[in-house]
């Protein structure tokens, strides 16, 4: 062994392996970091800024991080070069600094740093070829990144419980938390405006819209003209009996007095990946978690197995660019050429824009590997989720290479009793990137009218009056708060799945119907660091963060003054908050139904909803959830003789269990029916149906058992 290559995933070597001899290289992986901040203190000094490295103890089930640096320090002194190969960005930079800083000086000597952005043999090939010291300045880059963020997460989240019982603050997280809150607070206030249309009826699938009221009625209606490129142009009328005056002025001939010649239109293909529009469409197209999303995709990035081989499908997930190399956008348009033809090829240079900020120009787009490796031809040899994203991925990469569509827009225009009415038809006549590439997007068709139909009259089935609503902005879904967040420049390809994960790990947040909806104890949060702490729910401040942290990696700013800048301020918020904040009383005001001590306000430690539990818990485990007035049933467990309890799970669902849990583990058989049964009894004080008390788990048990007795 002549040589050591130090990877970051283990999950990466048996992809590697195939293009390294195995006499020549060994790999071994540090399976992420192998040093890091301790987690029971702040982790540095706070004068000199000095970092206190550890070695992570020991985790269930996990390798030791000393067996994996004893590893490396014993394959270290037999080799003659060591090739730190850690991720392409500013964290495997900093992973690759902390091996590096664990060896002796002696081997320190034979360290070289490479990158590559896929896993293939040329890639891997050529960054051995092309070794670089380490990166200095984005090592530091991610030092004042880690510093900061324990700043506010340590001094700022241990004031928050203190305080508010809110688990903890973050430097972006508080900005996904804001969004969330002020996108409620706009649905709460929200206001509908209500207007009405005039739409005769061609058949089911068109209809005619008003463009121009008569002269002779128009002083008569209370409406409003529009004309704008989303909603085309129309009449909007103000009340229902304007709508209805225009209907009544309506006769029976409908004459086309007018067709527009044919115009064409053309749509681009979309930029490729980076991830935060990668996570968008994982959600959107395929119903996915954006965790789900970007651990399916490190697996096709890291080597899926394919007939009996691993292979490398996609480049590196984790990227803000959508930059492509010259090398890969040539063997695109031979793959577009020989599958599709000359007249599907576009060339375009995808670049990162000059006017992007906080845009790592390091990295590609997420992108397909190899074009001729297409959906299909693997599709039963890998995983159905596996086959799912890369054909997402496949088909935008490939996308990104073609022709525009081509749109035909014709529209019609018809006249009753001096009104003007329009309809139009909008076809698609040349596929382009929509061959391979799919949007939601609708073809409103018509009846064909040749300019010989100018004079001809056309039958309409009906004429409705439609009463219309503005409606209020939608909540948030992780694609869309992604995508917001994107927009603000705030987080990075590596942090966006913890931005949209962490209000829900919380309990500041929950996803119903795939939505965000702020929970009580969110909202008490947000309010607190509205008061004290508000630089961190400020936009501005968090982008000018990423900016100052961009200059660093491009030594335009040094790490510890921008710390240093941070210090006071923090310092100051929290000294005012200790001084000004008053804890408010948790005491309900009214004692237990079961043993008399007063009740108190709580908040769940696994969903963040606050309810009412006792004060001598956990002797008692009285509890009251929100919208039901007592949660104790009448109910009596067959196991032990105490009052059966509803009670909401981790995953925020109802179920009937024992009051004398954990020493009684009894849990009630119940469909979601029942469960809404007694919901509704305990809303509406009535007496709770009368259901068969059957323990579930022995259910589980008893049908287990009869499995394995066959």
């Amino acid at each position: 062994m002549n040589n050591l290559l130090i990877i970051e995933s283990p999950n990466k070597i048996h992809t590697i392996s195939k293009f390294l001899d195995d006499k020549e290289f060994k790999i071994i992986a540090t399976i992420g970091h192998i040093r890091d901040l301790p987690t029971n203190s702040l982790g540095f000094d706070e004068k000199t800024l000095t970092p206190k490295w550890i070695v992570p103890s020991k985790k269930t089930n996990k390798i030791s991080k000393d067996k994996i640096i004893n590893e490396i320090k014993a394959a270290a002194k037999n080799a003659k070069k060591i090739f730190l190969a850690t991720d392409p960005d500013r964290e495997g930079e900093a992973i690759s600094w902390h091996v590096y800083n664990v060896l002796p000086s002696s081997d320190q000597l034979k360290c070289s740093r490479i990158t590559f952005n896929e896993i293939t043999k040329v890639a891997i090939q050529h960054a051995i070829s092309n070794p670089r010291e380490l990166d200095i300045k984005w090592v530091e880059s991610q030092f004042a990144r880690r510093i900061l963020d324990r700043l506010v997460g340590y001094k700022i989240s241990k004031i928050l419980r203190n305080m508010v019982h809110g688990k903890s603050a973050g430097r972006v997280q508080s900005i996904a938390l804001k969004l969330i809150y002020d996108r409620e607070n706009e649905i709460n206030l929200f206001k509908p405006t209500k207007w009405w249309t005039v739409d005769p009826i061609i058949d089911k699938n068109n209809k005619l819209f008003l463009r121009e009221i008569d002269q002779k009625i128009k002083d008569k209606i209370n409406a409003i003209q529009f004309s704008n490129e989303k909603e085309g142009s129309g009449v909007n009328f103000n009340d229902f009996n304007s709508a209805e005056l225009l209907k009544k002025q309506l006769s029976n001939e409908w004459k086309i007095y007018s067709i527009d010649d044919p115009k064409y239109y053309t749509v681009k293909p979309k930029d490729p990946y980076k991830t935060s529009t990668l996570q968008q469409d994982g959600v959107n197209k395929l119903g996915w978690s954006v965790s789900k999303v970007m651990s399916v995709a490190q697996k096709l990035y890291e080597g899926v197995k394919i007939d009996n081989e691993y292979a490398a499908l996609i480049s590196y997930p984790r990227t803000d660019s959508v930059r492509i190399s010259e090398t890969f956008a040539n063997n695109v348009e031979k793959f577009i050429i020989k599958t599709y033809g000359n007249d599907y090829f576009f060339k375009f240079v995808y670049l990162n824009k000059k006017n992007e900020k906080n845009v790592q120009n390091a990295h590609e787009a997420v992108r397909i590997i190899d074009p001729f490796i297409t959906p299909e031809s693997i599709k039963s040899k890998i995983k159905p989720e596996e086959f799912a994203l890369y054909q997402l991925i496949w088909s935008r990469t490939i996308a990104a290479f073609m022709t525009p569509a081509k749109y035909e827009t014709t529209i019609v225009r018809v006249i009753n009793n001096g009104n003007k009415f329009y309809t139009y038809s909008r076809v698609l006549k040349f596929l382009g990137y929509k061959k391979v590439y799919s949007d939601k997007d609708e073809i409103h068709q018509v009846p064909i009218f040749s300019k010989d139909s100018i004079g001809s009259k056309i039958k309409i089935q009906s004429i409705l009056i439609k009463e219309h609503s503005t409606l209020p902005p939608p909540r948030f879904s992780q694609a869309t708060l992604i995508k917001e967040l994107d927009g603000l420049g705030i987080g990075r390809p590596s942090t966006y799945k913890s931005m949209v994960n962490m209000p829900l790990q919380r309990g500041y947040a929950e996803l119903t119907d795939k939505n965000y909806h702020i929970l009580p104890l969110g909202i008490e949060v947000v309010n607190f660091l509205k008061m004290y702490f508000s630089f961190l729910l400020d936009t501005n401040f968090t982008n000018e963060v990423e900016t100052d942290l961009d200059n660093i990696a491009d030594g335009k700013l040094s790490w510890k003054n921008l710390v240093k800048e941070m210090q006071p301020i923090i310092e100051k918020c929290i000294n005012d908050a200790k001084k000004n904040f008053k804890l408010k009383s948790m005491n309900v005001g009214r004692d237990c139904p079961l043993c008399k001590s007063p009740l108190i306000y709580r908040y769940s430690h696994k969903n963040g909803t606050q309810f009412i539990g006792c004060s001598s818990f956990p002797k008692c485990k009285y509890v009251e959830f929100p919208n039901n007035k007592n949660e104790t049933l009448s109910y009596v467990c067959p196991n032990c003789g105490n009052k059966l309890i509803l009670r909401k799970s981790k995953f925020n669902r109802y179920f009937v269990g024992c009051s004398n849990y954990p020493k009684c583990k009894f849990i009630m058989n119940t469909t979601s029916k029942q469960i809404k049964q007694i919901c509704e009894c305990l809303e509406n004080n009535q007496p709770l149906p009368d259901f068969e008390i059957v323990n579930s788990l022995n259910r589980k048990e008893n049908a287990k058992k009869d499995k394995q007795k066959g």
